[in-house]
């Protein structure tokens, strides 16, 4: 999946990236960039009015604070709910689409719907067959021993059967070998799978698409401050690949 999305890179897009902090870092990932241009903001603002004036392409968040791009980007935007997925590899180089990100996300039956809405557009910008796995709290026998789980699984099984995708009950390991998307059962057990991943696991992250905005053209892929330099370059090139596929469906 991470080849198919590098190949999709259109070298004339310029990408903006935050740097609020740690710039040395963001300047280092910068001058390494030789597939597309890449232009640095330090703060929320100035980023954000550079893409809707279209002096850049597509965002790549950086280092900017979370908190404050987050309120930025609704404010300019006029949203009320963003719906993130992220692009995770596993440590052997097992690659998949996932959310919920945020513990604030994925909360309902509603939420969970939007993301696989989302997850099946994302999918088809890059011409992949959707294998669609939803987690819940526990097997269809667990059905019974806590009305916390009983409501996952109840939910798994709604999406399931009204979208044809396969409910992988608490069975993780078995939705990463079968799945390009994976939907964890609320945004606390997501934030969690993504951190043991990736800081415990020795996986990998690559960025996460902020929808609505992706289905109208604009690009922002958010990262972690604490990410190596590896992590901005990947999600530059899946900001880019992203923006690509968007202009080419014109």
């Amino acid at each position: 999946m991470l080849d198919r999305i590098r190949r999709m890179v259109d070298s004339n897009l310029t990408i903006g990236i935050g740097a609020f902090e740690d710039t040395e870092k963001i300047n280092e990932v910068v001058e390494n960039i030789d597939f597309c241009n890449v232009k640095v903001y330090d703060n929320s603002s100035e980023i954000l009015s550079a893409l809707k004036k279209g002096e850049i392409d597509a965002i790549v968040r950086g280092t900017l604070p979370s908190s404050e791009f987050l309120k930025s980007v609704k404010s300019n935007f006029k949203i009320e709910k963003i719906y993130r997925i992220g692009l995770l590899g596993t440590y052997n180089k097992t690659y998949f689409f996932f959310a919920p990100l945020g513990v604030d996300e994925g909360e309902n039956l509603y939420e969970k719907e939007k993301l696989v809405i989302y997850a099946m557009d994302l999918l088809k910008k890059f011409k992949l067959e959707p294998k669609i796995s939803v987690l819940s709290g526990g097997r269809m026998k667990d059905i019974g021993r806590s009305k916390i789980v009983d409501k996952t699984i109840i939910e798994a099984e709604t999406l399931a059967k009204k979208y044809e995708i396969n409910h992988s009950e608490i069975l993780i390991e078995n939705a990463v070998k079968n799945s390009n998307f994976i939907l964890a059962p609320d945004g606390i057990s997501g934030n969690l799978i993504y951190r043991t991943l990736i800081h415990l696991g020795g996986g990998s992250s690559h960025g996460a698409l902020y929808y609505p905005l992706a289905t109208e053209g604009m690009v922002i892929v958010d990262t972690s401050r604490a990410a190596p330099k590896e992590e901005y370059i990947s999600s530059i090139i899946f900001a880019n690949a992203i923006k690509t596929t968007y202009q080419n469906s014109q």
